[in-house]
């Protein structure tokens, strides 16, 4: 567990300590290495790390069953000639190498010292992998997703020749980049299906940039720091969620900012932060908007304001008790007789279909309901459908 120039799988220290001290179970991370006493020296080194320069007589060899072995470059236990702790700022800091489980545990683990991009130019579909099993891993589970989703011949042959690639220059257990997929397009592969794959398979890396906080901070780029940061705030809370508040998808937050600014950008040119608004400047800018988004635009200041007052970013609720109304709700018109027809016509051979139009036009699920149902949500004997957690009667 040391970076350097090896001449072989062991550092001379450890190879001096093999050497002169005999092979046994460690008592700490239960591998079988040479001991001094019941602990190996890995284990010792870390105890001497943890315990610091004044404790060596009183050591808690247990103690790399929980904080893990700090990895080191070869060769660099040897003290200076002035002993003495090093400053916080020069405290090497590496990555932790966390014990493996006691049951068929490896004997060594080289860890990753730097993760550079990976090429893709020069490798194909054919190049061996870098390690045994992880193509298989992932081809298998292209398969299986490939069958839930309804993929293509080609598109499942154009998905596994990527992983392939992908499997030629990563390790087992290393996580793929979504960067490294996006490279595949070159290629006429469609990343958005390997990305996928390896979602499923739990082997991607998403360092894709966050798109939604990049077009927020463009449509927030002119208004002073101090009302960027408390919409920043408010953003913030749609996107987790807070006490008593579920998280908003994606496209409700993008209607929200895009429905209310106009009014921030008018009140930027005024204030300075979003305390300095009154109710003055709500009511008169919701009463000039039109009458079709008057009452979602009152609604989305009302929870602007409702949030940086619980959030305790503002003192006072401008936008509390605003009223505007509320839209006309749409009377449902009949389906059309040659509709009904066409209809009736696709779904005479097809039985998936006809589960689908009857799941969405006599029970009223939405399409994303619709793909989510799961066997277990339907329940033929009761007749109950619980389309996630909505308790329906089924009928015959």
């Amino acid at each position: 567990m040391a970076w350097g120039l090896l001449t072989e799988r062991l550092c001379r220290a450890c190879r001096s300590f093999s050497d002169t001290h005999p092979a046994g179970t460690c008592s700490t991370c239960r591998r079988d290495l040479p001991l001094n006493g019941t602990v190996c020296r890995p284990c010792r080194k870390q105890a001497s790390l943890v315990a610091g320069p004044g404790s060596k007589a009183a050591l808690d060899l247990t103690v790399a069953a929980v904080t893990g072995h700090q990895l080191f470059l070869a060769g660099s236990f040897r003290r200076p000639s002035s002993p003495g702790p090093l400053p916080a700022s020069t405290a090497p800091q590496a990555a932790t190498w966390r014990l493996p489980p006691r049951a068929g545990q490896p004997h060594w683990i080289q860890a990753m010292i730097c993760d550079p991009p990976r090429d893709l130019t020069r490798v194909s579909s054919r190049s061996p992998p870098a390690g045994s099993g992880l193509a298989g891993v992932l081809l298998a589970c292209a398969r299986r997703t490939a069958e839930l989703r309804g993929w293509s011949p080609r598109t499942l042959a154009l998905a596994s020749s990527g992983l392939q690639i992908l499997a030629a220059v990563h390790d087992p257990g290393e996580r793929v980049r979504a960067s490294t997929v996006q490279q595949l397009k070159a290629r006429n592969i469609p990343a958005r299906h390997v990305i996928d794959v390896l979602d499923q398979a739990g082997a991607l890396l998403d360092d894709r940039p966050d798109s939604l906080a990049v077009w927020a901070e463009e449509q927030l780029s002119g208004f002073p720091p101090q009302i960027r940061a408390e919409l920043g705030a408010w953003i913030e809370v749609l996107r987790s969620g807070g006490t008593r508040r579920t998280p908003r998808a994606r496209s409700t937050i993008v209607t929200s900012i895009s429905s209310i600014r106009p009014f921030l950008a008018g009140v930027s040119g005024q204030y300075a932060t979003l305390r300095q608004v009154t109710r003055h400047d709500i009511t008169s800018w919701i009463a000039a908007r039109p009458g079709r988004s008057r009452a979602r635009d009152a609604s989305t200041l009302r929870t602007l304001f409702r949030i940086l007052k619980t959030e305790r970013l503002i003192f006072a609720d401008p936008a509390r008790g605003i009223r505007s109304g509320r839209n006309n709700s749409s009377i449902p018109v009949p389906a059309r007789a040659p509709d009904l027809a066409a209809v009736s016509g696709a779904i005479s051979g097809n039985p998936a279909l006809r589960v689908v139009v009857a799941l969405t036009g006599m029970h009223a699920l939405q399409p994303g309901a619709v793909r989510r149902l799961r066997l277990d949500q339907v329940d033929l004997a009761d007749r109950r459908l619980d389309p996630g957690g909505l308790n329906r009667p089924l009928d015959e």
